[in-house]
């Protein structure tokens, strides 16, 4: 098997790339040329009005990002999504349903209390989702203003939080949340397929905050954040980082302690966006991770690859395999083995008093005051 995370790294290395790199995919650059061009376009026609926006009767928060996954934007849809019903605040989230076998014009994964769909039908990120949060609808379905709709209608929300949808322009939004990654901001620079970028940095001036994920393991956050202001002087910024929670057993979903990774001799295997963050979250919390196996982002796992890993396993002679919270959900049929399979779950915190300022600005934006 060819590592993903070689063929990635190749492929959408960061700013210093080699000379060798940039000749072999110099091929893909007049395909980002023509990509780009109808980027620009397709946001010129949105900003002109020749394209129609609508809008929902309720108040709308968008999370995205600039970038092909790997910023963290579920966990953050997570922690938005908790923080506004701690707050009292009855909300909804809107999904496309990426990879989900479902394709009817919206569709309900879960009510809040009971799951409607399995996760082949919904996808993997709203499975999720539906999963962490309990008490608040996830819907799915390419036409986010339909989903709102139905959000609105038998839920009776006040707000949806729209996931992924930076780029969904049909759709107006009260409040616009970008996310970036701290680490590799923009890729190499260049738009897709010779870049990781879905739009040209410049449309960071859409956004209404800034959110730098994974800030506490980027050396060059105050150059970034200037960077951040030549293209959204007055946007505010905040940064988060992962916080491990809990380790717990997929066999028989037993709790326990964070620190019995420490000294553990684990293989690891990821199918995110971001694997490198998954492996350091393993280090800093003690673990010997003896071998790190990567996946394309959203990959089902098949029967071979446990058989592939579990062999592996045995032959480095691991005390368990440990996955992320977000591949555990795909990994429907793992063998239970002699060898323990763990998933370790994270959340996004911020960075020094920047809750207090985050909820501050939300509630500002939202008028939240008015809201029930």
């Amino acid at each position: 098997m060819i590592s993903f995370n070689k063929v990635s790294t190749f492929l959408f290395a960061g700013e210093n790339e080699s000379k060798l790199r940039k000749i072999i995919l110099s091929p893909l650059c007049l395909l980002s040329f023509f990509y780009g061009a109808g980027v620009r376009l397709r946001v010129f026609f949105y900003r002109r009005g020749f394209f129609r926006t609508q809008a929902l009767p309720c108040k709308v928060v968008s999370v995205g990002n600039l970038t092909l996954g790997g910023t963290g934007k579920t966990p953050f849809v997570a922690l938005l999504a908790e923080l506004m019903q701690g707050k009292g605040v009855r909300t909804a989230v809107l999904s496309r349903g990426y990879k989900g076998s479902f394709s009817g014009p919206f569709g309900i994964v879960t009510d809040g209390q009971i799951m409607l769909m399995d996760v082949r039908q919904a996808g993997d990120e709203p499975f999720f989702l539906s999963k962490k949060l309990k008490g608040i609808p996830v819907f799915i379905g390419k036409e986010r203003r339909l989903s709102g709709q139905a959000a609105v209608d038998q839920f009776q929300v006040p707000a949806v939080i729209l996931d992924d949808g930076f780029q969904h322009l049909p759709l107006k939004r009260d409040l616009n949340l970008l996310l970036i990654d701290s680490q590799t901001p923009f890729g190499n620079g260049w738009l897709f397929p010779r870049g990781v970028l879905r739009e040209p940095p410049g449309q960071a001036s859409r956004a209404d905050a800034v959110i730098l994920t994974k800030a506490d393991l980027s050396d060059n956050i105050e150059k970034l954040k200037e960077k951040i202001f030549q293209f959204a002087p007055d946007c505010p910024i905040f940064a988060v980082r992962y916080t491990p929670t809990r380790i717990w057993d997929q066999g028989n979903e037993q709790i326990l302690p964070l620190e019995i990774l420490r000294e553990k001799k684990i293989l690891a295997f990821t199918g995110i966006g971001s694997p490198i963050s998954f492996r350091r979250s393993l280090e800093n919390l003690g673990a010997r991770v003896a071998g790190f196996s990567t996946f394309i982002d959203h990959y089902w796992y098949q029967p071979e690859d446990f058989s592939r890993l579990l062999q592996e396993g045995k032959e480095k002679g691991i005390e368990a395999l440990i996955t992320t919270e977000k591949d555990s959900v795909r990994l429907k049929g793992f063998p239970k083995g002699e060898i323990p399979l763990w998933v370790l779950s994270v959340q996004h915190d911020f960075i020094g008093n920047g809750r207090k300022q985050f909820e501050e600005f939300l509630w500002s934006k939202l008028d939240q005051g008015k809201k029930g």
